[in-house]
């Protein structure tokens, strides 16, 4: 009868050694999640705070932008765009527009586009964000041969046949892919629709990346017009 009695003490108290321990473990449990809720709350207004701020820099540096004046000379019809910066957070919506409606939402994306005082006006607005300028049709020739997309059918295939080319725009008098490029370095009168037709450059940038990417070309930076030294540009890439 002793030994029972004893026996029942013991379970009793092991019951309640497990039940204080769960307690305890619960209590830390919560403790814990307090403070990481606490530090959650101070990073997001810290990152609300630096967000108002990179947006307002940007919006004093669109306002700068209007009365700054970028020329292109009279013979220049194409221009080469690339993408080599992107922010960290929430981009400017309008910034944001501009590079989607260039078809440059991806990094070290690049795009042919032609000179005109509307699409000026988007490169003054989103130029930190790219470097551009005059490709040679040296340039051209090489980005369509080695890095040239089309859609066909409704799926993305290498421009690696003339016959694809005169399939899709014979009826344009074009029938291979040098035929392809001349419409697009001359800005021909279907240069619109060759250039729907290919999909953004996917490049890479040059080795050992873009040095002082918050640096204008023109400062010895990364972003900015380059004119002509963007061909330069496009052969280290290729």
């Amino acid at each position: 009868a002793v030994v029972s009695t004893q026996s029942g003490h013991y379970g009793r108290g092991k019951q309640l050694n497990k039940e204080r321990v769960a307690k305890a473990i619960e209590k830390k449990l919560k403790e814990t999640k307090k403070r990481q809720k606490g530090k959650t709350v101070f990073k997001r207004a810290e990152y609300f705070v630096n967000e108002h701020h990179k947006m307002k820099i940007d919006g004093l540096r669109i306002g700068r932008l209007k009365h700054r004046v970028v020329k292109v000379p009279e013979n220049v019809k194409l221009l080469f765009i690339m993408r080599i910066a992107k922010t960290p957070g929430k981009m400017p919506e309008r910034i944001r527009k501009i590079l989607q409606s260039l078809r440059l939402n991806t990094l070290h994306h690049g795009v042919l586009v032609e000179a005109t005082e509307s699409m000026i006006e988007k490169i003054r607005i989103v130029e930190p964000y790219i470097t551009w300028g005059y490709p040679s049709l040296r340039s051209v020739h090489d980005l369509v041969f080695k890095y040239g997309y089309g859609e066909v059918d409704g799926a993305k295939s290498a421009l690696s046949s003339n016959v694809l080319i005169e399939n899709q725009f014979g009826a344009q008098g074009m029938l291979c892919l040098e035929d392809l490029v001349k419409e697009l370095f001359n800005v021909g009168k279907n240069f619109e629709e060759v250039n729907k037709f290919i999909y953004p450059f996917k490049l890479a940038p040059p080795k050992g990346g873009f040095r002082r990417l918050g640096d204008n070309f023109a400062q010895n930076g990364a972003w900015g017009n380059r004119s002509e030294k963007i061909n330069s540009l496009i052969r280290k890439i290729l």
